[in-house]
Parts: C-alpha cells; sequence; structure tokens
C-alpha cells in the first residue's frame, strides 16, 4: 500500500503544479461569459412563472412570519371550534333542563309538573312550592272523582261473585310473582 499511496502523492503534485494553458484570457472570460448569458435565456416560461410565485421562500423573515400566520389562524381555528362545540353542549343540556319549553302538554295540573321536575331533575326554587287557588281546586276535584270511580268499583266487585271470584284469583297470583 505503501507504493501505491507514493504514486498517488506525486500524481497529485504534478496536477497541482501544472495549470491549463488558456491561450489568450480576454477572449476565454468572453466565451465564459457568453455561455453564461445564453443559458440564462434559455429558462423556460414555467420556470420564471415558478421562480416568480414561490420566490419568496428563498427570504428567511418572510418564511417564519408566513409560518407564524398559519400558527394563529390554527390556533384561532381550534378555539372557534370549542367554542362552537360548548354553545352546542350548552344548547343540548338546556333542552332537557327546560322541557317545558318543547312539551306540548294537554294538562297543566300539578303532578304533571311534578313528572316533569322528577324526570329533568330540577329542584324546586327555595324549597318552596307555589300552588294557584285553581291547582288545588283541580288537586281535590281529581281526588274526588278517584274516589267516586273507586267506590263504585267496589259497589260492582261486590254484587258480581263472578267478577269478584275473578279478582281474588288475579289478585293472588300477584302476590306469588
Amino acid at each position: 500500500m505503501d507504493a501505491e499511496d507514493k504514486k498517488y502523492d506525486k500524481v497529485l503534485d504534478l496536477l497541482k503544479k501544472s495549470r491549463p494553458v488558456f491561450g489568450n484570457a480576454d477572449v476565454f472570460s468572453k466565451k465564459v461569459i457568453r455561455l453564461l448569458h445564453e443559458q440564462k435565456s434559455k429558462v423556460s416560461l414555467p420556470e420564471l412563472i415558478i421562480e416568480y410565485l414561490f420566490g419568496w421562500v428563498y427570504t428567511g423573515w418572510i418564511r417564519r412570519s408566513m409560518v407564524a400566520a398559519a400558527l394563529v389562524m390554527v390556533v384561532f381555528f381550534g378555539f372557534q371550534q370549542a367554542l362552537i362545540l360548548k354553545r352546542i353542549n350548552d344548547l343540548s343540556l338546556e333542552r332537557i333542563q327546560n322541557g317545558v319549553l318543547f312539551k306540548a302538554s294537554l294538562t297543566d295540573d300539578l303532578t304533571s309538573r311534578i313528572l316533569e321536575y322528577r324526570l329533568t331533575g330540577k329542584q324546586f326554587s327555595d324549597g318552596k312550592v307555589t300552588v294557584s287557588e285553581e291547582e288545588i281546586d283541580n288537586l281535590i276535584r281529581s281526588v274526588n272523582k278517584l274516589q267516586i270511580k273507586y267506590r263504585d268499583l267496589i259497589y260492582l266487585i261486590e254484587n258480581d261473585p263472578q267478577l269478584k271470584k275473578y279478582i281474588e284469583s288475579r289478585m293472588n297470583e300477584n302476590r306469588k310473582n
């Protein structure tokens, strides 16, 4: 290997010492400049358009400011999406809490209101229930109607032995189950 290294060093020294012969340096420099101009003029139209549109990427401060603007936009859109989702969740909870707004009911009595409060999980305000006289009157009327129907039913059961026997058998089955 030493012989090869010595040959390599000798060849390298000879190349360093030998210089190319130009003849006329002015003619040579003019020829090089002319070739460079010809090469530059051969740039195609698409390359010029691409250079014009994307030439800004070679400028550092523009590149960094564009990245910063993109990050600001991503953060803004993320914040906006979070805000929209929060409002949608609030709206869906609002529908559950204020079920009265979406429920079309035929009766407006106290029992239906209490049932709504139990189903939706609402609490009565201040622990006090304000009941109007009309609601109390409706409650008393409905209890009276229920008592009258209950008396009539008991009377029918007592006077019909087949019905009495059937009801007793059903009640015994229910107790067993």
